[in-house]
């Protein structure tokens, strides 16, 4: 009977560090996987941003070419409306 017991202690223990090796190497791969999907994670996000700040770039280039345009067109309409003196 105590050669039954320590027979079945062995096979448990031995299942036990068996299933805890597969285990880790689980994890390792998930670890690696996740450490992988980060990395291109952050190229996305990077080529996202350099995207952004073009957008933003172009938006600010029209913003003051419109403001310039405006102002030009602002000081024509300030000139044609002040009506000239007429000389003595």
């Amino acid at each position: 009977m105590d050669q039954a017991i320590l027979a079945l202690l062995g096979v448990i223990i031995t299942l036990m560090l068996y299933l805890d090796r597969g285990r880790r190497a689980d994890i390792a791969q998930l670890r690696q996987e996740v450490h992988q999907g980060e990395a291109r994670l952050r190229e996305e996000m990077q080529r996202g941003f350099a995207y952004l700040h073009e957008r933003i770039d172009k938006l600010t280039e029209v913003v003051m070419d419109l403001v310039n345009r405006v102002g030009r067109l602002e000081g024509r309409a300030e000139a044609a409306s002040t009506p000239t003196q007429p000389s003595k």
